[in-house]
């Protein structure tokens, strides 16, 4: 089976049925007021960046998770997150809702530890259903601070199989990305039509010094670097770790990510 990559803003690819599916979103919980800049795309809808001088101030749980020493949820979300952590396993269940890590601000829920120097971090993401929302996403983040405006930089990976490295360079600045899609053609004798959506079987980032390169496997080949690095700049301790958003702002929805590595060295993502 011949596999396509894209590293541009369009999709080169048909989406799969289950994507086209859920590319509307559910409506909000009742009782909940949900402001309309945080709904997001649909057909009848288009997500705009939050008010400049808007604000939620973020939730820590103050307790450990698994590899992480605690967990927050960032940009305040309008419904508790949850997390556990299956030492059997090594999978991490994070349920939360969020309208996104993107523009200005972001809600997502965050395990995290404190680190400075170079750092490895990978995981492989499963959808315990894959009919949800089609842009929930799983990042591996580094940032300054739990201030939902925070300076970043993550390696996302969205519900319909895209990946990006995002950053906001500037605390309350706008987020910029490289987004790699991949798909495979149509396997003879099948009745499939177009090329496939491929989701990664893993993804990492490496932070060496101000250098950030994204990694992916995306059908189960050794993890390789995708695209060229990254320069941001960092000082002092930060926070790394595991993020979940469903990318609806009062609808949580689930992510299992197994088999995580987070290693205070360059050169380690597996």
């Amino acid at each position: 089976m011949r596999v396509l990559l894209s590293a541009v803003v369009a999709a080169l690819f048909v989406l799969p049925a289950w994507a086209q599916s859920s590319m509307v979103p559910p409506p909000s919980p009742p009782g909940i007021d949900v402001p309309d800049w945080a709904l997001p795309n649909s057909p009848t809808h288009k997500q705009i960046a939050p008010p400049q001088d808007f604000h939620r101030a973020s939730v820590s749980f103050n307790k450990p998770v698994g590899q992480f020493e605690n967990s927050t949820d960032v940009g305040g979300p309008l419904v508790p997150s949850s997390a556990s952590y299956d030492a059997a396993s090594k999978t991490y269940t994070i349920s939360a809702a969020g309208y996104n890590i993107w523009y200005q601000r972001d809600e997502f829920h965050f395990l995290w530890k404190k680190m400075s120097g170079d750092v490895s971090l990978a995981g492989s993401v499963t959808w315990p259903n894959m009919d949800d929302f089609h842009d929930r996403k799983v990042a591996l983040v580094i940032r300054d601070s739990l201030d939902d405006d925070s300076r970043e930089i993550v390696a996302a990976q969205h519900g319909n199989g895209m990946v990006h490295i995002a950053w906001r360079g500037e605390k309350t600045g706008l987020m910029r990305d490289i987004a790699f899609r991949a798909a495979r053609q149509p396997t003879p004798g099948t009745a499939e039509k177009g090329s496939q959506a491929l989701h990664p079987a893993r993804f990492g980032i490496e932070k060496k010094g101000d250098q950030f390169q994204l990694w992916v496997s995306w059908q189960g080949e050794p993890i390789h670097p995708e695209g060229a690095p990254v320069t941001f700049k960092t000082s002092g301790p930060f926070y790394v770790g595991l993020g979940f958003t469903s990318h609806l702002p009062a609808t949580p929805l689930t992510a299992k990510v197994t088999d995580v590595v987070v290693e205070n060295a360059a050169g380690k993502v597996r």
